[in-house]
């Protein structure tokens, strides 16, 4: 097993990379998007030029990775706990899998078509699942005597929570997308270094967190 205690982290690496590159490129073929206010999800917004490869080539395949680095990690590092710390984290790969499925309108407003609609609940789902799977693991960093992590999670997690509000509060729409970007930095580097901890502490009794 250690010698594959890395795939699951690598594997939300490897899916974070897409979304910069993919964020970047899709970006890039639409000369009125900007990433101070367009959120990514406009990129695969109903009736955008390359809907389908944006959904398909890039939202889907990211949610998909993150599903199996956590299915890894639950599989190496079982665990009440630890379930319910990546179950909670899995709203990131469902946001991506299901948005995928259901795009949002032009523009991506809070109301809208049953699509949008979906959209947003799925979103909410994303964002609310970083924030309760933070808040669980720094409860179970807390109890393990690792203070610092458990600080640094806690932290992370009021930061995805009020990233959350702003994207529903329409006074920020103008930095929204800046908001999002940042948002999503701090999720996937929270869901990799969980993954991280878990998969290294499963295959290392000497790490200071161990297992479940």
């Amino acid at each position: 097993m250690s010698r594959y205690r890395y795939a699951s982290p690598a594997l939300v690496a490897a899916a974070a990379a897409m979304v910069l590159l993919g964020t970047l490129y899709f970006a890039s073929l639409r000369p009125t998007y900007t990433h101070l206010s367009n959120t990514i999800s406009e990129l695969g917004e109903t009736g955008a030029p390359q809907a389908h490869l944006v959904a398909f080539t890039f939202f889907l395949p990211v949610g998909l990775l993150v599903w199996l680095a956590l299915w890894l990690t639950q599989r190496h590092t079982p665990g009440r706990e630890t379930s319910q710390v990546l179950f909670a984290l899995s709203g990131v790969a469902a946001g991506y899998t299901l948005g995928a499925l259901f795009p949002c309108d032009p523009g991506a407003p809070l109301f809208g078509s049953w699509r949008t609609l979906v959209h947003n609940a799925v979103g909410l789902i994303d964002y609310g699942g970083t924030v309760l799977g933070f808040l669980l693991f720094s409860r179970y960093c807390a109890r393990h005597k690792a203070t610092p992590l458990a600080l640094v999670f806690g932290i992370a997690a009021a930061l995805e929570f009020f990233a959350t509000v702003a994207l529903g509060f329409p006074p920020a729409f103008p930095v929204r997308g800046a908001v999002q970007r940042v948002a999503e930095f701090v999720q996937f580097t929270g869901v990799f270094f969980v993954c991280l901890v878990f998969s290294t502490s499963a295959a290392s009794p000497a790490l200071c967190i161990p297992c479940d």
